[in-house]
């Protein structure tokens, strides 16, 4: 027995530890196991360094909680979050009161981390208060900017401050132009998915040269010419593409055929999904097109396609060997026989 009373062998008693003593690496191990809100939230109450743990690990902020706060201290609140979260990869502002001056200057002594940033319904702030929101974020790699009023000055700046982004979404924004969706390709070339819906103005023309690495784009509701396909398949680089005829213009203006199909096939050779919906002047040799050259096609949607028949639909299958999912309703000229076929085929 030693002069403490312990008894025990000197190997063992070396081995004795308090959880509190634990390498961080454990301890945030530990933190992310921890399934409950309470839990999460109790785990920074231990001591200083599981505090600072806590604070590490804290990835979102408001991503589905919408505490009430009021206008006049937002920004502090913001603020001192900002500071606290130092590796926080989400915030949402959506449903957040106004952006104040207070944050514009204080917003210079921290740096944030954050990669994901949600600003949707943001329809009060101008192109000016915008552009200080994506300096403050120099990280960003995906920005949702749905329902705002950003213009093309603001897609500028926002090539300016986050030239890594890697998702941008800008549906609803109905002031951007073609000339905007070109900055923002030209300068955010790491740009690989792109949703646009329900903006007007954009014809397609802005696409041109657009960089290889854009793969997935979503082209709903806007007033595509048919002739501008040529230019939003120039990168060659999709691998997901959503189009429909309710989304170009009328006929008479120009309307979604089996030229425009045929384009889309030979300038897509890698795509994987392909949506065209209410296409109604697309016929056999376009589904030829698609056989031949899309063999990467996992996912069709042809629904309101009128003049697909059994030809086509033995063409897609017989050539596109990946195909695996095929949406289809009653508003095509297939036979029942021909669709039953397939479904034994490949029952998904």
């Amino acid at each position: 027995m030693n002069e403490t009373g312990d008894d025990r062998p000197c190997k063992i008693r070396r081995t004795l530890t308090s959880i509190t003593n634990l390498p961080s690496d454990s301890l945030s191990f530990i933190f992310k196991c921890l399934t409950t809100k309470d839990d999460r939230n109790s785990f920074g109450l231990t001591c200083r360094q599981w505090f600072r743990i806590q604070n590490n690990n804290h990835e979102s902020l408001w991503s589905q909680e919408h505490p009430c706060i009021s206008a006049e201290i937002f920004p502090i609140v913001l603020c001192k979050l900002l500071t606290r979260f130092q590796h926080l990869e989400y915030l949402s502002l959506r449903g957040r009161p106004k952006i104040t001056d207070f944050f514009t200057f204080k917003s210079q002594f921290f740096e944030s981390k954050v990669q994901s940033l949600c600003l949707d319904d943001r329809f009060h702030y101008s192109d000016i208060k915008l552009s200080l929101l994506f300096s403050w974020f120099p990280h960003l790699t995906h920005i949702s900017l749905k329902f705002s009023r950003i213009t093309d000055n603001g897609l500028e700046a926002v090539g300016k401050c986050c030239s890594s982004l890697k998702v941008v979404n800008l549906s609803w924004c109905r002031s951007i132009t073609d000339s905007g969706i070109s900055l923002l390709l030209q300068t955010c070339s790491k740009v690989g998915s792109l949703y646009i819906n329900s903006c007007h103005k954009i014809t397609g023309i802005g696409f041109l040269e657009c960089a290889h690495t854009l793969n997935h784009l979503e082209l709903g509701r806007c007033k595509l010419k048919p002739e501008r396909i040529n230019a939003i398949v120039s990168g060659g680089g999709l691998k997901y593409l959503r189009l429909t005829s309710y989304e170009l213009y009328k006929v008479g203006e120009g309307s979604f055929n089996t030229e425009t199909v045929m384009t889309i096939s030979r300038g897509c050779p890698l795509l994987k999904e392909l949506i065209l919906a209410d296409c109604e002047e697309v016929e056999l040799e376009a589904w030829e097109a698609i056989g031949k050259n899309c063999k990467y096609l996992e996912f069709h949607y042809v629904y309101g396609c009128r003049k697909l028949c059994d030809l086509g639909l033995e063409v897609l299958f017989n050539r596109c060997n990946k195909l695996s999912r095929l949406f289809v309703d009653g508003d095509n000229s297939c036979s029942s026989s021909a669709l039953k076929l397939v479904k034994r085929k490949k029952p998904k």
